[in-house]
């Protein structure tokens, strides 16, 4: 842009030189390339038909062309016929026609165009058992056009069934299954029959066949395929071309379809294997034996999964020792449990693929586990006496954690995220984030225009960032600021201005394509929203929605993202999920689109930021109107993302501040008000690197690329809780005293006066805040446990936290991390101040003031 804007300078300064004004009128004022051919199209196919020997038969077929513009080129037909499938499959097709030119002017005044073959007349005499076959092939040819001169369309075949008087008739295929070409490893798509009875008390059935030559005979029957779709199975397939057809079947007569060609090119190099099974620490009480580790993986792009253990130093995943022998998905150490000490393992999973044309191998490794040795403790008295109560009742049980992140603001006073920022946050042994938020920018009507200026210009990591994102498992959530000017009332990107409503086909096309390229560029996404903040008035981007226009563009566009791919939790998905307008304060302006059934089927999460109404809830006050019916017919809760906040000292003074790890606790009382307080399902904090951020961007007193005290206190959250349900945790006070190590007697908790989880929204809210969930097979249960102070004064040093774990939730392994202050890595540390009772059941959790403590209970 900023080129662009020198050069018209310089047309502007030097028009009296003839070189200069011919330069300018060159970049300024080309002539725009011819356009590419126009390729023809059918807009009513032409009909087959079924009949009884003697009855009256349509003298003729047709088909429709609706709305061709004479300056798109000229169009012409021709019709074929042929004898049956297998001349089809061999070309022996033979024209019926002289190629044809069709008249633009018999459209009628709908500008439809109709086009006709009249039958033989010896086809009203034909035999039971005979069939006949017809299809058009339309062709535009236009010599101004810029890549070829024609191109050609061929319709569907109708075909002419007879059946003998009072015999079943032939089943009419209306549209044959779809020839389709993909990479190895791509998502397939279904293939489908169009097919309807003759008669109407007709009822068919379906045989699809795979095949070894193009051809509707004979080939392999597909077991319980008695649908009109098929979803072709990978373990039938090779590279090159592959055939299907199907059987429409009514009663002893049938109908068979073209075969469909599926060609499988190679995929362009080995995916990254998908660990879909992490192993635990694990915890051994000294003169027991190991247990065994087990990690298991899956192949993106079916190749061949093999693994390989490490043992190492220290809790990482990289530079270890490999384990000679250990090459299973389940490993036993073999060191001594005769005394304590700690060990340190993980497998290096490979996925093998010789079915691409680039690198056949890719590897992933799992999380670092720590196996632990030592001794029961005798403890059994405590200065906090806790208790989970069973997770299985529903009132103990809570939202579902699909996770945590940042955004990677695409504005130019912002700094870049590298991909070395992102790998720090999204891997899952760092920062261990899983939710990233982008922005869908609209400076052009092209969304492909407006990516190429983001990854040309100053955010060349646009799309990396998501890859990385997507290779671990997360999700990536998408949200538009404006639509393009064009469309606005106020006709400029900045706020003011609404999407005017006959344009909404436009925007939804908008966003819809934009997330075709994020897909066909390899950063697939996992949903998109219709508006950042809909209901503020924005100086810069932005675009305002009342709920009730919301509520009819969701009526009148739809799902708008139907069909196309996305990407979330490690797996692609069918359709990216569609997300409301994610409000500026309460949520509650999405009431209007929520309480219209029409409007609210069409959206799939719900979001919402929290600078104002911070502690409405939509789990807490509208629970009727999240709810919705799962494919099962289950009534389930919508998804409620917080996707954005930002807290800092608000002026150049204080900002060296925000970095601290004193100011650590406005940001960790934010992520506890979204989770416990308000039931949120994420929790997405604003500019992902800044220095009052996660990640450092050099500015008052930050490194570039450094983890900062917030980016750590999100981590504990991140990797110890997502993927997981909140759950309930009680103060237990029968028989007991719940004296804090610094004297502070506790008597209840979840009030607005209590010193244990303060039932309050308050950014320097110092009360002691304990907060457990349970994994979805519920063998792992996290506390996350955190003392936060006033900037530095106040808050409670609570000294031993006992936790009685569930009935029959028996301890094998732990991992425990603590966050005690300072900078960087120091601040996020493996943690050995948790024990257990000789029978497994009760821990016992040292916690001081001013820290942070995770811990994960492996069952």
């Amino acid at each position: 842009m900023a080129n662009k804007k020198i050069a018209a300078a310089a047309c502007l300064l030097l028009a009296a030189g003839v070189l200069v004004i011919s330069a300018c009128t060159e970049m300024i004022g080309a002539v725009a390339p011819k356009r590419d051919i126009m390729k023809p199209y059918i807009s009513v196919q032409p009909k087959s038909a079924s009949y009884h020997v003697g009855q009256s038969v349509a003298p003729k077929l047709e088909f429709k062309i609706w709305d061709w513009e004479a300056e798109d080129g000229a169009l012409s037909y021709q019709w074929f016929s042929f004898a049956d499938i297998e001349a089809y499959c061999k070309g022996d097709a033979e024209a019926v026609t002289e190629l044809i030119e069709i008249d633009m002017a018999a459209a009628d005044v709908q500008n439809v165009l109709t086009v006709s073959y009249n039958l033989p007349g010896t086809i009203a005499a034909s035999a039971a058992g005979k069939q006949y076959f017809y299809y058009a092939v339309v062709t535009n040819y236009n010599p101004d056009a810029g890549n070829k001169d024609r191109d050609s369309v061929q319709s569907e075949v109708a075909v002419l069934s007879f059946s003998a008087p009072g015999e079943p008739l032939v089943p009419i295929i209306v549209r044959n299954p779809v020839d389709a070409a993909y990479g190895w490893g791509e998502m397939l798509n279904t293939l489908k029959v169009e097919a309807r009875p003759a008669e109407q008390s007709d009822r068919l059935t379906y045989n699809w066949y795979i095949n070894d030559k193009y051809s509707a005979k004979g080939g392999t029957l597909i077991p319980t395929s008695d649908l009109n779709f098929l979803m072709p199975d990978y373990n039938d397939l090779d590279l090159g071309e592959n055939y299907y057809y199907v059987e429409v079947i009514n009663q002893t007569v049938a109908a068979k379809s073209i075969p469909a060609i599926i060609t499988m090119e190679p995929g362009l190099r080995a995916a990254a294997p998908v660990i879909t099974v992490q192993p635990k620490d694990s915890l051994t009480f000294t003169g027991e034996a190991l247990g065994t580790l087990t990690v298991a993986g899956t192949s993106p792009d079916r190749g061949t999964i093999s693994y390989q253990w490490y043992s190492n130093s220290t809790a990482s995943n990289k530079g270890g020792k490999a384990v000679s022998g250990a090459t299973g998905a389940t490993y036993t150490p073999t060191v001594s449990t005769s005394k304590a000490d700690k060990y340190f393992y993980y497998a290096v999973v490979t996925n093998t693929n010789t079915k691409v044309k680039g690198a056949t191998t890719a590897t992933a490794a799992s999380n670092a586990v720590r196996v632990s040795v030592a001794s029961p403790t005798t403890e059994t008295t405590a200065n906090l006496y806790m208790v989970i109560p069973d997770p299985g009742q529903t009132t103990n049980k809570f939202q579902y954690i699909r996770g945590y992140g940042g955004m990677d603001v695409a504005w130019g006073n912002f700094p870049r995220t590298s991909q070395a920022d992102t790998e720090l946050m999204y891997d899952p042994n760092r920062l261990g984030y899983n939710i990233l938020r982008i922005m869908v920018k609209a400076d052009y009507v092209d969304p492909a225009d407006t990516i190429n200026m983001l990854i040309t210009g100053d955010r060349p990591d646009y799309f990396e960032n998501v890859k990385i994102v997507n290779k671990y498992g997360g999700y990536v959530a998408a949200s538009p600021w404006t639509p393009p000017k064009n469309w606005k009332s106020n006709n400029s990107i900045n706020g003011g201005g609404n999407l005017i409503p006959r344009y909404y086909s436009l925007f939804a096309q908008y966003l819809r394509t934009f997330a075709q390229i994020m897909y066909d560029n390899g950063a697939p996404i996992y949903c998109i929203s219709i508006s950042n903040e809909p209901n503020y008035v924005a100086g810069y981007d932005g675009c305002e929605w009342s709920p009730e226009e919301m509520r009819d563009f969701y009526i009148e566009q739809g799902r708008f993202t139907e069909g196309i791919r996305g990407w979330g939790g490690g797996k692609e998905i069918p359709t990216v999920l569609t997300m409301n307008g994610e409000s500026a304060n309460t949520p509650t302006i999405n009431n209007a689109a929520l309480q219209d059934p029409r409007s609210k089927a069409n959206i799939d999460l719900l979001a919402r930021h929290i600078y104002g109404s911070r502690d409405t809830s939509l789990w807490n006050t509208y629970k009727d109107l999240i709810t919705k019916q799962d494919a099962d017919g289950k009534d389930v809760y919508m998804e409620v993302w917080m996707t954005e906040h930002n807290i800092n000292s608000a002026n150049a003074t204080g900002y060296y501040n925000d970095s601290t790890w004193n100011y650590v606790w406005r940001f960790m009382n934010d992520v506890d008000l979204v989770i416990r307080l308000n039931n949120e399902n994420a929790f997405v904090w604003w500019a992902s690197k800044r220095f009052y951020s996660m990640v450092g961007d050099g500015q008052f007193g930050t490194t570039d690329g450094s983890p900062l005290p917030r980016g750590w206190g999100l981590a504990h959250y991140a990797r110890f809780t997502t993927g997981m349900n909140r759950i309930k945790i009680n103060l237990d006070t029968i028989g007991k005293t719940n004296t804090l190590k610094d004297n502070t007697t506790v008597t209840h908790t979840d009030r607005a006066t209590s010193v244990v989880n303060r039932l309050i929204d308050d950014m320097d809210n110092d009360s002691v805040r304990i907060t457990s969930f349970i994994s979805q097979d519920g063998n792992e249960i996290s506390l996350v446990l955190m003392t936060p102070t006033k900037t530095g004064s106040g808050g409670y040093d609570v000294g031993t936290v006992r936790v009685q774990l569930p009935e029959g939730f028996t301890v094998k392994g732990i991992t425990a991390v603590r966050s005690t202050g300072g900078r960087a890595n120091e601040i996020f540390q493996p943690f050995d101040g948790v024990q257990l009772n000789r029978e497994r059941t009760m821990a016992y959790i040292e916690l001081g003031k001013g820290q942070i403590v995770s811990v994960k209970f492996t069952k």
